[in-house]
């Protein structure tokens, strides 16, 4: 038989029954006749309909698919129904719900709650129809306010259900009637009574004992509750309740949870599931059918008994409504495509919604744009916004555009001009989309037509709107947005670029929510709220941990809720490891707020993010890799910017960072560089998105190779500069370390570090002990290299005045190291040097007299007696010598003691034959620094402070000329003295005692200054000397010439 097929616009009453294999089908019984379904764009709206006539309205019945039940599935459900059916006026929500029994049992059994009862969600006392038990605050005196989710139905069904009362206490309702529809079926079996026995009420406390449906044959009948039983009467009548409905996100199986909700909604009848999905400011009506008492002993046996008797009463319902009020009732309303119900629990964003509210007052079709990092709440703010602008502009038309892509654009577009109600786009044959946004923009245009806002959202991918639609004509999609006195455009982008290039100037900077915020975004949330009743600051650190952003802690509470964890344990989980970190970014969960085919891990969101940068703009990927390999904050400009590519395109680069608030720029402070901060998930996010492409260990040596690189740059007598390199490069390594890579590339960048290290020697001792169980697994304990690394580490402890812990440790370090390197081997020289300079430091000045001749001995055998390394070997074992007393033994060894002794002539012919050998010698052994620094104080103590002068000058000028070591000799103390023997392991220190020295170059100018300065140092020397001993005004002297000397050399 061929079905009567009705336009969609005819048809004026929705029926949802969410559990399509329960509710649907004593539903589709309750019709007159069906209708052929009309057609409707099933790529937007993805229902099944039921269409037909029930006591004279057209009548449209929509379900969720099998087994996806819940407020987000039937928000889902609702959302498209009521765009693709515009002309619906009434709605209601059939179906079945939990009880909730009186606390106290009541006289009259037919006022309380019992299966197969029927609840309609209505009070009558003014107050909410249906409440939303998650969604409400606590105030200080501890008593819970709920927020209203459905508030009144339409007038006409109240009109309508007053009538239903007043005829059901007069005999005169139809529910038996309507009842033989369901009994006359095939399925009558399903809809029998049960049988009063079966009705079991259970106390509070007490659980099912046994599985589920099993009838409760295995608990306790001594803990039923007593209460008056119905009569026949009562039993033959159709009973229901008007009361306030309790909705929310979980099936309540539990008496104690059940009688708290209702306590804290002020007392309800019926506890479900899926109003809360529902458009809280649609027309709709909840019926329920009462087929268990929320509690453990729940079964089956009832289910579809229940589900009868509310399609049984929604059809008597809609039998007291006239057909002909309702289609006369108010004309089309001013369009409202919104493709998400209102999300219940936004909270906060007063600022933002402010901006956005005068914006839309000024009209004109200005643009404004909602610009920030993905998951910071840019669509949830406009879909709020959108709601509360339809309560205070019921006129205004709202349009929603996704601008993901071009076609989800250009059917946002045939969807309004449907809505518009423009003849050419109702022809479903009309297939050429130019026209069809040709018509909606012309339509929008105009200057007569009604108040609206189009919400373009996801404005992220510049191309979609910008880029020309074809080659062969000039126009893009934005050109086909309306400009109209009454309307107003806004877009959402997470690119600040793209915000700038379609609102201009007009841009709103929407940031992560405050810490009040958090906190109320958490209590609406979380279903079990005891997991709340915990330390303020284990809160704060939760909200911290996930950086304020809406998104994240979306995502941690739905994990929350669905596994049951606490916020501590779920901080313990978050920071296990890098594994399980990103394991909760990538969980992903349903939100009805959300686009269906979009993903809603924070983490895979992003993705889009990543992939869309890496095709535009190659270094700001190649940035974003390298950030996420070093320690996420103050990332110092010059680590990003080493190479050869135009400054320009690196600014560029850094900017498409920022404009995505991937990145942010730190402040700086006096001089410093510009240095930047990553997003502390935008890191993990990146690391993982690399991961999963393949690339995350190549990303790791190229940061590596960058690291390497900028050591090798280093100005190392810049600390604070350095300083700032140094926990990006601990940072990688660590990576790396984790990751397996390359052991060789994190030794070298280690001991890079080190080495610009060196004059903190506390660092250097950290990164040396990060790096040595490297080369000891890589290379073996016994390598060259490995033995010069603990060499290096002795010095850096014995600098550090730990003179003992190095002398045990070159100890240790020898025994292996004469076993396994060659006699001539210089590593092996160095270590027994250091130990000789652990034994001086710690005034045992026999013993290192002792190895400092072994060494001489050993070295002018290799080298021969005129090397310049072996001068300067004499020179410190002369200074050894001089520590016990032996003076004639010192003058034998290199004639050091003739200054003491004031034979200077003698020691000035030797020191200068001494510097003629030490210019020859390879500068990283320092020995012109050394023999020269020696001279001036054999020149400074015969008082010839000119001729000190003269030769200086020349010596600094010939020495600039040549190559010598990068990292100059300060002036030096006696340790310093010692330690400068150990060459390449040199640890100097600068000296404040010498900032007085003025610091310029060594131009003529410079000359008369220094010439100054030495000539005022000797008179006011001079001057002093009565004041003070010889000896006193000798050292004076001396340290006069080391400053000099010290300014030309750093």
């Amino acid at each position: 038989m061929d079905l009567k097929k009705l336009r969609r616009t005819d048809y004026h009453v929705a029926w949802i029954c969410p559990v399509s294999d329960l509710e649907v089908l004593p539903s589709r019984l309750m019709f007159d006749k069906e209708h052929d379904t009309p057609d409707y764009d099933i790529s937007y709206d993805k229902n099944i309909y039921t269409c037909g006539e029930m006591v004279g309205h057209n009548v449209v019945l929509a379900s969720c698919p099998p087994g996806l039940t819940g407020n987000v599935n039937a928000g889902h459900v609702a959302s498209p129904m009521f765009n693709t059916f515009p002309n619906i006026y009434m709605a209601v929500l059939v179906g079945i719900g939990g009880g909730v029994p009186h606390p106290i049992p009541l006289e009259d059994p037919a006022e309380d709650i019992h299966l197969g009862d029927v609840v309609v969600g209505w009070p009558g006392d003014g107050g909410p129809a249906c409440v939303y038990y998650d969604f409400g605050r606590y105030h200080t005196d501890g008593e819970f306010e709920t927020r209203g989710i459905i508030d009144k139905p339409h007038r006409v069904l109240l009109n309508a259900l007053g009538k239903l009362a007043s005829d059901h206490d007069v005999d005169r309702s139809t529910f038996n009637e309507h009842r033989k529809k369901l009994l006359n079926s095939k399925h009558r079996r399903k809809f029998m009574f049960p049988g009063s026995n079966k009705d079991q009420l259970f106390q509070t406390t007490y659980s099912h004992c046994g599985r589920y449906g099993d009838e409760c044959v295995g608990c306790d009948a001594a803990r039923l509750v007593i209460r008056p039983q119905r009569t026949e009467k009562d039993l033959d009548d159709f009973i229901f309740h008007r009361s306030k409905i309790a909705s929310g996100n979980a099936v309540i199986q539990d008496g104690r949870r059940r009688d708290q909700i209702s306590e804290l909604c002020g007392g309800v009848r019926c506890i479900e599931t899926e109003a809360a999905g529902i458009d809280p400011s649609s027309p709709c009506l909840v019926i329920r059918g009462i087929s268990d008492y929320a509690d453990s002993h729940k079964s089956d046996k009832w289910r579809s008994y229940a589900a009868g008797n509310a399609a049984i009463f929604a059809r008597e319902l809609l039998s007291k409504v006239p057909p002909a009020i309702v289609n006369e009732m108010g004309g089309l309303p001013a369009p409202f495509m919104l493709p998400f119900s209102r999300n219940l629990n936004f909270v906060g964003r007063s600022r933002p919604l402010q901006t956005l509210e005068k914006h839309v007052s000024q009209n004109d079709s200005q643009k404004l744009a909602v610009w920030g990092l993905g998951g910071c709440g840019k669509t949830a703010l406009l879909l709020e916004f959108a709601y509360r602008l339809r309560d205070q502009q019921p006129n205004r038309a709202v349009f929603w555009v996704p601008a993901i892509n071009g076609r989800t654009f250009e059917q946002a577009y045939r969807d309004i001009g449907k809505a518009l109600g423009i003849p050419e786009v109702l022809d479903r044959h009309m297939g050429n989309e130019h026209n069809i946004k040709t018509l909606v923009r012309e339509k929008l245009s105009n200057d007569d037509s009604d108040p609206w806002l189009i919400i373009v959202d996801n404005a992220d991918d510049a191309h979609v709107l910008l880029d020309s639609l074809s080659p062969s004509e000039d126009i893009r999609l934005v050109d086909y947005l309306p400009r109209c006195r009454n309307g107003s455009i806004i877009f959402t982008t997470r690119n600040k670029k793209v915000a700038v290039d379609l609102a201009g100037s007009h841009v709103l900077e929407l940031e992560q929510i405050d810490e009040v915020e958090g906190k109320e975004f958490l209590e609406k949330r979380v279903l079990n709220k005891t997991l709340l009743e915990c330390d303020a600051c284990i809160i704060s650190k939760f909200l911290e941990m996930l950086t304020y952003l809406p998104l994240a802690i979306v995502q941690a509470v739905a994990y929350i809720n669905k596994n049951g964890v606490s916020l501590t344990e779920y901080i313990r989980l978050f920071n296990l490891n890098e594994e399980a970190n990103a394991e909760l970014l990538h969980e992903e969960f349903q939100d009805q707020t959300r686009y269906q085919d979009a993903n809603n891990a924070v983490a895979t969101t992003w993705n889009i993010s990543f992939n869309k940068i890496r095709g535009d703009d190659n270094l700001a990927s190649y940035y974003l890799g390298l950030m996420a390999c070093v320690k996420r904050e103050n990332i110092p400009a010059s680590l990003l910017l080493v190479g050869s590519l135009p400054q320009s395109g690196k600014q560029k680069a850094l900017g498409t960072l920022k404009a995505y608030a991937f990145i942010s720029t730190r402040a700086r402070q006096h001089e410093q560089e510009e240095s930047y901060d990553i997003h502390r998930l935008v890191q993990t996010a990146t690391e993982e998105w690399l991961k999963a492409s393949g690339e995350w260990e190549e990303t790791l040596n190229q940061t590596m190779r960058q690291l390497r690189e900028l050591v090798g740059l280093a100005d190392y007598n810049n600390i604070p500069t350095c300083g700032t390199y140094l926990p990006h490069i601990v940072h990688a390594v660590n990576l790396a370390g984790q990751w397996n890579t390359d052991t060789d590339k994190r030794i070298q960048l280690l001991m890079g570090t080190a080495s610009f290290q060196q004059r903190d020697h506390a660092r250097a001792e950290s990164i040396l002990r990060e790096v040595i169980p490297l080369m000891e697994e890589g290379l073996g304990k016994g390598h060259p290299d490995t033995l010069d690394a603990v060499t290096f580490l002795a010095a850096a402890i014995n600098s550090q005045g730990r003179y003992e812990e190095a002398e045990d440790l070159t100890r240790r370090t020898l025994k292996l190291a004469k076993k396994v390197l060659r006699k001539e081997c210089p590593v092996l020289s160095m270590m027994t040097i250091e130990l000789s300079r652990s034994l001086f430091f710690q005034e045992r000045y026999a013993e290192a007299e002792k190895i400092r001749r072994k060494i001489i001995r050993k070295e002018e055998s290799l080298y021969g007696k005129e090397h310049p390394i072996i001068i300067v070997r004499m020179s410190y074992l002369g200074k050894t010598l001089l520590r016990q007393g032996k003076h004639s033994e010192a003058e034998e060894t290199l004639r050091d003691t003739l200054r003491e002794q004031g034979e200077y002539s003698e020691a000035e012919e030797m020191f200068r034959k001494a510097l003629e050998l030490a210019k020859r010698a390879p500068p990283e052994y320092f020995t012109t620094v050394d023999l020269m620094d020696d001279l001036c104080d054999v020149l400074d103590r015969q008082g010839k402070y000119d001729r000190a002068l003269e030769e200086q000058l020349y010596e600094v000028q010939q020495l600039r000329g040549e190559e010598y070591p990068d990292t100059p000799r300060d002036s030096l103390s006696e340790n310093d003295e010692e330690h400068s023997e150990t060459s390449h392991h040199s640890f100097s220190e600068s000296d404040d005692e010498y900032s007085d020295i003025p610091h310029n170059s060594l131009s003529k100018n410079d000359k008369q200054q220094v010439t100054s300065y030495v000539r005022k140092k000797k008179q006011r020397d001079s001057n002093t000397k009565r004041k003070h001993t010889s000896k006193q005004a000798s050292s004076d002297k001396r340290s006069t010439a080391r400053k000099m000397l010290n300014y030309f050399l750093t």
